[in-house]
């Protein structure tokens, strides 16, 4: 390993110190890092040892630049300037080779040839290091530069603190830098102070005895910083790159640039609401915080989806929102209770391009987008939220208009802290009531709602407010082209979730609730015996917010379904989101776990008792003298007819003993000329 080590020539006049610039398995390239005009030269790898070459420290020490100095801004015009050169790098010790790679370079670029071999020798000369090109500025003089050469500290004398204090040298600097940009720059937790007592440390590690008042000031530290480093630069140093354009970095433009007309851009996200609601079967029950999923029109801030449920952020409920936003809404908030008309919500078709989170669109659902509805899918940077602003900020303001008036919202401080209380034990809200909210809020948002700070473009009118629903439909007659109907009922299916069922004679199971279709029925697939074959699972789509209903995808075709309704057997679960069913199932499998342990734990008991009644009637029968075979088999029907007798008398006389011989009752005469004979006896199963 010689590449870059520094040797010394003692047999030179004057003693030249040679860096080995290239090395190979027979020989070595070697400059001497002294001579302004000298180039590479070989020599044998085990000449090193033969010619006396002595190892020695690297006399070369490269200064740090500081950020967006004029020396970092000529280190890196002279790295450019050669860097196609370095492609050749072997090449570029053969003379000629070397000649013919400069003469190259030269047609494609306004650089001087002295100047680009004068570079490529001082690139070798110290070191092979973007930095070995940067200039030595130390001794140059100008006005504002630094000057360290200075034998008395400069600036006024102290006053207050005792002591001359220390003269800022390039090793001071240095230490300086290292804290600096070490810890300041890296680190956000680092205040200025902080960099200083780590810049102090240094310099009582490189000089223990020194004095107290001899150690660089606050105002000293400050001063080299606001000198060497820029505002700019320091805050994007200390920022991650994601932090820094996300939240630092100046807007270039607005979400509208580039988004034409209605349909040209939707953006989709997601949010946990802010509120805790309660189970519409037992408000005792709290159910948690529900998802909401909002698609909003780019151009003209319209919402124009929504999905309101409990099942968590996925492409499932994602493509749920997306259907919403591609069909009429008039049917959608009349299941809610709420009448429309088309004008007032009148976002119906697919757009141009869809902006979601990477996770949110793949699989089927971003396969049916694209291959079926020609959408073009654009996913976010990660971590940048602000790629979907539009859709973010909108979270913020249904937020507002909804909590200041519901009971069991996010409160800043929980009960399991002091002075706290538990706000979710104030919840009143059901899904169905938040649900309702959510959709008159955004109603209200998208006639009424004036928009701030929208930039028109220049063709729009002046006398067109800058309101969701008066944008969407001046664009609709004016600029829009991208949206394109579609069958809504086939939509809003193929975007439904799809999973597995089972199938059996009982029915389609699905989440443990039953369902049945015409199409299964005449196929033969519940019947008991299996002479007509049935699936034992298949592919089906549902709606996560209504359990009546299931859909079978018989095959991989668009249009092709078969809708399903809940069995009778399953109707307890009729009018449900399926996760109330699932919930409801769960604890009545629970309820059934429960009791079956129980019966597992009395099953030994009622064993037992069984066998010892089983074990005393067999030592009767062994102490009991049997009459032959034969006259007991004879007998049997006598015998049955004395112990029915038997068992009548023991029934009579217990109920006689049940009765209240005290109470007096109504005696009514009994005529003993029509009934000739009392008959006591209780029904016989042979008289029937």
């Amino acid at each position: 390993m010689y590449l870059n080590r520094v040797y010394l020539d003692p047999h030179s006049t004057p003693a030249s110190q040679l860096r080995v610039v290239l090395e190979q398995v027979d020989f070595l390239m070697l400059i001497d890092i002294n001579d302004d005009k000298a180039w590479p030269f070989r020599i044998g790898t085990s000449e090193i040892d033969s010619l006396g070459l002595e190892l020695i420290p690297d006399p070369i020490e490269l200064t740090v630049l500081g950020l967006g100095s004029k020396a970092e801004e000529a280190r890196d015009r002279a790295y450019s300037a050669i860097a196609p050169l370095l492609e050749h790098n072997v090449e570029l010790f053969d003379k000629t080779l070397r000649n013919k790679h400069i003469k190259a370079l030269l047609e494609n670029t306004d650089e001087k040839r002295l100047y680009i071999t004068r570079q490529l020798r001082r690139y070798w000369q110290r070191g092979m290091t973007p930095d070995a090109l940067a200039l030595d500025y130390s001794n140059c003089g100008a006005p504002g530069e630094v000057r360290r050469s200075v034998t008395s500290k400069l600036g006024r004398k102290r006053s207050v603190t005792p002591g001359k204090g220390m003269i800022v040298t390039d090793e001071i600097a240095g230490f300086f830098r290292l804290s600096i940009e070490a810890f300041y720059l890296l680190r956000e937790d680092i205040d200025l102070p902080k960099a200083r007592t780590k810049a102090i440390g240094y310099i009582k590690s490189k000089y223990p005895k020194i004095h107290e008042s001899d150690l660089p000031t606050d105002m000293q530290f400050r001063y080299f910083f606001e000198r060497n480093y820029s505002r700019p630069d320091v805050v994007r140093a200390r920022a991650s790159s994601i932090e820094y354009e996300k939240d630092i970095a100046p807007l270039k433009s607005t979400s509208v640039t580039n988004n034409f007309g209605p349909g040209a851009r939707y953006e989709i996200d997601a949010t946990i609401a802010d509120v805790f609601l309660i189970s519409a079967l037992d408000p005792d029950r709290i159910i948690g915080r529900p998802i909401i999923y909002k698609v909003k029109d780019v151009f003209s801030r319209m919402t124009v989806g929504l999905y309101v449920g409990l099942e968590n952020p996925s492409w499932a409920t994602a493509s749920i929102a997306l259907a919403n936003a591609f069909c009429d809404k008039v049917e959608y908030c009349r299941r809610f209770g709420i009448e429309i008309t088309y004008n007032d919500w009148p976002s119906v078709g697919t757009p141009a391009v869809v902006t979601a989170d990477r996770g949110e669109l793949l699989g089927k659902h971003g396969d049916i987008l694209v291959n079926r509805f020609g959408i073009t899918l654009s996913n976010t940077r990660a971590y940048h939220g602000d790629d979907k602003g539009i859709v973010e900020r909108s979270f913020k303001t249904m937020h507002a208009d909804i909590l200041p008036y519901v009971q069991g919202k996010v409160e800043p401080i929980n009960g399991k802290k002091k002075a706290g209380k538990r706000y979710e034990l104030s919840a009143d809200l059901t899904l169905y009531d938040f649900t309702r909210m959510v959709i008159i809020s955004e109603i209200n948002r998208n006639t009424t709602g004036v928009l701030s700070g929208y930039d028109f473009e220049s063709d729009m009118p002046t006398d067109l407010a800058p309101v969701p629903v008066d944008l969407w439909n001046w664009g609709v007659r004016n600029r829009t082209g991208v949206l394109r109907e579609v069958d809504e009922m086939l939509t809003f299916i193929n975007f439904l979730p799809h999973e597995k069922a089972t199938v059996s004679v009982l029915g389609i199971c699905f989440k443990g609730l039953y369902y049945t279709c015409s199409e299964a029925v005449s196929l033969g697939w519940f019947h008991k015996n299996k002479a007509a074959p049935r699936p034992k699972s298949l592919e089906i789509a549902y709606d996560p917010l209504d359990t009546n209903s299931i859909y079978i995808r018989p095959d991989s075709q668009f249009n092709s379904v078969w809708k399903c309704s809940l069995e009778s057997r399953s109707r307890r679960y009729k009018d449900m989101s399926f996760t109330e069913a699932v919930s409801i199932l769960r604890e009545s499998r629970t309820a059934i776990a429960a009791s079956k342990q129980r019966a597992d734990y009395k099953a030994p008991d009622l064993q037992n008792e069984i066998e010892e009644i089983a074990l005393q009637a067999a030592k009767r029968k062994k102490n009991t003298d049997l009459s032959i075979k034969s006259e007991r088999l004879r007998g049997i029907r006598d015998n049955r007819q004395q112990e029915k007798e038997s068992e009548r008398q023991k029934e009579r006389s217990s109920s006689r003993k049940s009765l209240n011989v005290s109470q007096k009752a109504t005696v009514t005469p009994i005529n003993l000329e029509i009934i000739s004979e009392p008959d006591f006896d209780f029904p016989d199963l042979d008289d029937f």
